[in-house]
């Protein structure tokens, strides 16, 4: 057997980039606990799919055979985004029909172009909603009544952060009023407000048994500045999700990983799953976010969507179908090995887990007794016997404690 990354303490203490605390606190953890239900492969369908392939029976047909085909028991069907909507009359037929063809069925909203357009805008609509405009607020009530009266579980994507600065005059006059000097602070006050007296309330007024979850983005250095404060907000809606995206152009492939652990922790266990998509990446990239996302323990994997991965036209994705396509392909290739690998970590001890300097992570598991490592190989060529961009899994005789070792 040959030891080929000496021990885990140094390795998780030397390769990863600074937590938002420290690495090396977060990595020499307790080994902790993995999910012990079964997890869930579900796919989001944007307004554009609702309102196109999966508004007839044909083509609802034709991607409920794809999703079984291929391990996807739930989906989330978007009733609102960037100003264009899906019907509640169309969002039921389609619930339903998928409800019937065994599918477990949530909402999705995506809280943007919601602020009517800034003083001195000259008519331009920003995707980024400004929380001091009480027109927008009203209209995010109105979509959460909305979708609550259509599903029970509703998940809001991540486009509730603030982009607003002192060159809003709303949001300056309105920090003037609250004496809040601070624009983190500020945004974090407004944001939970909206939360707090906006969304909630108005959903548990429409179906009392609704429950809305809070998405985090992957940009998680940004999060305070932005108006996320993911304690308190998971606290407030009870469960929360987090972006598990990588991109091609992010120097750190683990972070997929690491994100979802680390949201769990300062959650206190509210993290429900991952989310990844195709933008930005390619398919080898994108494999890697499925991989990523089951091993650092997420409970659901939230493959976004439809659009882009299925659908002959993917929407505003600033993305061409083909490479959409292409990573879709590449998922299909993996889908019984992902498979597996969510099988084996449910109910499993998760151990230390870091990136070697040659770009292959490892990660240390415990169950029924046994040791197991993984190991994934991020890099475009073979590296220290895995194949580009490979992934294994194996029992391990050693000292899962202190040792990297390869069979």
């Amino acid at each position: 057997m040959k030891n080929i990354y000496g021990t885990i303490v140094v390795a998780a203490m030397t390769t990863l980039v600074a937590w938002p605390g420290s690495s090396a606190e977060m990595m020499m953890d307790n080994w902790a606990k993995m999910p012990t239900s079964r997890h869930v492969f579900s796919m989001s369908c944007k307004v554009t799919a609702c309102n196109g392939d999966l508004s007839t029976p044909e083509g609802r047909a034709k991607a409920i055979a794809w999703w079984k085909e291929h391990g996807f028991t739930k989906l989330w069907l978007e009733s609102y985004r960037h100003g264009e909507s899906a019907s509640t009359e169309r969002l039921i037929e389609e619930r339903d029909a998928f409800r019937q063809a065994g599918f477990e069925v949530c909402g999705m909203i995506t809280p943007t172009s919601l602020s009517d357009p800034r003083p001195g805008d000259k008519g331009r609509k920003f995707w980024v909603t400004c929380w001091s405009d009480p027109k927008a607020r009203e209209r995010l009530r109105a979509e959460s009544a909305r979708a609550a009266n259509i599903f029970d579980t509703v998940i809001l994507d991540d486009f509730l952060f603030s982009s607003c600065d002192d060159s809003c005059p709303r949001c300056k006059a309105d920090m003037t009023v609250r004496g809040i000097a601070d624009l983190g602070a500020y945004r974090r006050t407004v944001l939970f407000e909206a939360c707090e007296r906006d969304i909630l309330p108005a959903a548990k007024k429409a179906n009392p048994k609704s429950h809305f979850i809070i998405k985090y983005p992957c940009w998680w250095r940004r999060y305070e500045q932005r108006g996320y404060s993911p304690a308190r907000q998971a606290t407030l809606f009870g469960e929360c999700w987090v972006g598990t995206e990588t991109r091609d152009a992010n120097p750190e492939p683990i972070q997929a990983c690491w994100i979802m652990a680390w949201m769990d922790k300062i959650t206190e266990g509210r993290c429900g799953g991952g989310w990844y998509d195709a933008l930005d990446c390619g398919p080898e990239k994108f494999v890697e976010q499925a991989y990523y996302t089951i091993l650092g323990g997420a409970k659901e994997s939230f493959v976004h969507c439809y659009d882009y991965l299925i659908a002959e036209n993917p929407g505003v994705m600033y993305e061409s179908s083909d490479r959409a396509h292409a990573c879709c392909a590449a998922f299909v290739l993996k889908a019984a090995d992902l498979r597996k690998l969510a099988d084996f970590v449910q109910g499993a001890e998760r151990g230390p887990f870091s990136m070697g300097p040659d770009g292959v992570s490892t990660h240390l598991f415990r169950k029924d007794g046994k040791q197991y490592i993984a190991r994934l190989n991020t890099k475009g060529e073979p590296v220290a016997g895995l194949p580009p961009h490979g992934f294994e899994l194996k029992e391990f005789k050693g000292e899962l404690t202190s040792v990297h070792e390869t069979p």
